[in-house]
């Protein structure tokens, strides 16, 4: 059985996103008729409705992707996979989540959440096909809106074409925190694996003496 540091399986790559892409994506928040209210509805293998979040959870923005673009976006999705996830992790590939493009306007947040499981009645329980979570950063123009791991003591401040890549699971409770001044842009998918990514978790070895990445 391998054991992993929690750390090595946060992926971090700068200049992922051709600036021509971003500008393309940056288009549709002029269409205000296509913005509404950002909420979660996680499914189940099935396809069914499993869990909604409460509104009060997170505040964020979500814009309509157009077909076309959805589909650039997957095979955009597919090159990252091949290229930064299956070596790192090892993995096959099951399913794929759309992307979401998310907007954080001034005082957009979102609590502290894990993006596949919940605790209820006193176990944990899967409650989305979700094994490997996908961030991708479209602007840097703003103030606040890290991203923080608390039980790892990690901080990222997000830049300009830097995509952030984790495991899904509880072990990776993760946070917005409220953004200050500007509009935060972010892409977010999900990917479904064929096994799950690890077995046990060892601490040793952590990187960086305060545990955050500016």
């Amino acid at each position: 059985m391998i054991q992993h540091n929690p750390y090595d399986l946060i992926i971090i790559k700068r200049d992922i996103i051709p600036d021509i892409h971003i500008d393309e994506l940056m288009l549709l928040t002029n269409n205000k008729e296509k913005i509404r209210q950002a909420t979660v509805i996680n499914r189940d293998e099935k396809g069914e409705d499993t869990h909604v979040e409460k509104i009060e959870n997170r505040n964020t923005l979500w814009y309509h992707i157009p077909d076309e673009q959805a589909d650039k976006l997957q095979v955009a999705i597919s090159q990252v996979w091949a290229q930064y996830i299956v070596p790192k992790y090892n993995c096959e590939f099951k399913s794929y989540e759309p992307c979401q493009f998310l907007g954080y306007p001034v005082g957009g947040h979102y609590v502290e959440h894990n993006d596949a499981e919940t605790f209820d009645r006193g176990k944990w329980r899967k409650i989305a096909n979700r094994d490997v979570s996908f961030l991708f950063y479209l602007n840097s123009e703003f103030g606040g809106g890290e991203l923080e791991f608390p039980e790892l003591g990690l901080t990222i401040k997000p830049k300009k074409g830097m995509m952030i890549a984790f495991p899904s699971y509880k072990e990776f409770p993760h946070k917005v925190h409220p953004v200050t001044w500007g509009h935060r842009y972010t892409l977010v998918s999900w990917v479904g694996t064929q096994q799950k990514l690890y077995d046990t978790f060892s601490t040793e070895g952590v990187f960086g003496a305060n545990g955050k990445i500016l």
